[in-house]
């Protein structure tokens, strides 16, 4: 597997709200040489069962560290 051309990554915390958009957007862009990175940042909604049914997501865990 070669590596991909665009990293997109995208920073949650408590995203439940706008997850399943950012994330519906994102896979829906013309251009597919991608990688899509969420790194959760200690969410306590639904934001980690969310990233778990997504495919081609990588989900990235870490405990809340604040802003990026």
């Amino acid at each position: 597997m070669s590596t991909p051309s665009v990293s997109v990554i995208i920073p949650a915390y408590n995203a439940e709200v706008y997850l399943d958009q950012a994330l519906d957007s994102v896979m829906s862009q013309t251009f597919h040489d991608f990688e899509c990175i969420v790194v959760d940042d200690g969410s306590t909604d639904s934001t980690p069962a969310i990233l778990a049914r997504r495919e081609r997501v990588l989900a990235v865990r870490q405990e809340n560290a604040g802003a990026a």
